[in-house]
């Protein structure tokens, strides 16, 4: 079969006669995504990301003009990057705004993107493999999830405090997702200005980002149902499939079509 097989995936599925790309669904919180192959243009997804090579590989991420070339990185979300990985297989953890070690890890990450030492996660390699491969059963996957995103703590140490009202915007948006600024501000008695200063330190995006982000976690509720992409696209809030294609391939890379499509992808729900 040959490599470029695959419909308008671009940087991914070029290796899918060998092996698919496996997503495992932690929740809300996150998910877990391994791939063979990737090659992508600059995208900006809204999630923090600790991304390992499977093996003794190294990949490249290419920000603001510079090359890193590394074994494991830390990368904070919205930060335009573009990821090279050809041959090199690689197992993504990435955790989203409704996690709780989400703002923690954006701190750690201290805005850009952190390479780390590969070997800190060394005793975790049977389990990466077992990802990559597809084996890892999806009960074990969400304490997985976390015990590697806490390694590298371990080695940095915790960061600062954030602001303690960080859990008070969390819950407000948890709750009522449509709020405006000038509604967050009067209920978390703030001035506008600085509420707008609290959405960039506790999720690393303006409000703006973070109500985009919530409808694709809506698609991602839907993504693997049998409802076609114009009804998902119109279930979450997009304008139309054109719009929800574009929004997608801009933060991760990929359409959403790859992504629903099981000849390239494998889906694991572990929760």
């Amino acid at each position: 079969m040959a490599l470029g097989n695959v419909q308008g995936s671009g940087g991914f599925g070029r290796l899918s006669h060998r092996i698919k790309d496996n997503v495992y669904m932690i929740g809300r919180r996150g998910f877990i995504y391994t791939a063979p192959w990737i090659s992508t243009g600059t995208t900006r997804p809204p999630s923090a990301a600790l991304l390992l090579a499977i093996g003794t590989g190294r990949f490249s991420v290419h920000v603001d003009g510079h090359e890193i070339q590394a074994g494991a990185v830390l990368v904070p979300p919205f930060v335009p990057r573009a990821l090279i990985a050809r041959d090199v297989p690689v197992v993504g953890f990435h955790v989203t705004p409704s996690a709780g070690c989400y703002e923690a890890l954006s701190h750690l990450a201290a805005g850009r993107v952190r390479p780390l030492e590969r070997a800190w996660f060394s005793g975790f390699d049977d389990d990466l493999d077992a990802l990559f491969h597809g084996h890892f059963p999806a009960v074990g996957a969400p304490a997985l999830y976390q015990a590697v995103l806490r390694e590298p703590f371990s080695h940095l140490g915790a960061p600062s405090p954030g602001d303690p009202r960080g859990p008070r915007i969390r819950a407000l948006l948890e709750q009522q997702p449509e709020l405006t600024l000038t509604q967050l501000a009067e209920q978390l008695g703030m001035s506008y200005f600085w509420v707008s200063r609290l959405m960039r330190e506790v999720f690393g995006m303006s409000l703006r980002d973070y109500k985009a982000w919530r409808k694709l976690q809506r698609v991602f509720e839907l993504l693997h149902s049998r409802r076609s992409l114009t009804d998902i696209a119109h279930a979450a809030g997009f304008t139309d499939s054109a719009h929800l294609s574009r929004t997608y391939q801009r933060w991760f890379g990929q359409p959403p079509s790859y992504s629903r499509n099981r000849n390239y992808v494998r889906i694991v729900r572990c929760w």
